[in-house]
């Protein structure tokens, strides 16, 4: 599986024009723990676990002196998510979801509708991270599948379950 951080604009047409560079993140998030391009990640969804080469385009890491060290981490831990997402499932963004809704991205593909809870760590329990996520999901008003995804930087591994 591959998944491109740089070919996200093109996969999420919605991203187009928003005020985040997500693929810069990504990568920014993935050099600060010292990895490079391509990365290879660990995926564990649902329990099925497999492998991905995490590719972006390298970044001047000196930046990252000037960012918020947290706001990195979480827009990078979307860029991955929104990536795998589509990688392995198709789902494309249709829009943001608002704070109250539970969730952080509403998207579609040829199935249905996907509400995407989403965060990301340096180091730490990247499993218990997610079992927060899960919940949280699940209290999505919305009349969709949900489904929580934490990016674990130090790794790099991404985590995804459905609640």
């Amino acid at each position: 599986m591959r998944i491109a951080l740089q070919d996200l604009v093109s996969i999420h047409p919605a991203l187009r024009g928003h005020p985040i560079e997500f693929t810069k993140s990504g990568g920014f998030a993935l050099q600060r723990a010292g990895h490079a391009s391509p990365a290879s990640a660990e995926i564990e969804h649902d329990g099925a676990l497999k492998t991905a080469e995490v590719e972006w385009t390298m970044e001047d890491i000196a930046l990252l002196n000037v960012l918020d060290k947290h706001r990195v981490t979480e827009d990078g831990a979307e860029a991955v998510a929104l990536a795998y997402v589509n990688s392995d499932a198709g789902w494309k963004v249709k829009r943001r979801l608002q704070r109250g809704e539970c969730a952080d991205w509403l998207l579609r593909n040829e199935t249905g509708w996907l509400a995407l809870e989403v965060s990301g760590t340096i180091v730490g329990n990247p499993r218990a991270r997610l079992e927060e996520k899960k919940t949280q999901v699940s209290r999505c008003s919305l009349a969709v599948d949900r489904l929580a995804v934490v990016v674990a930087f130090d790794k790099p591994a991404v985590l995804a379950a459905r609640p």
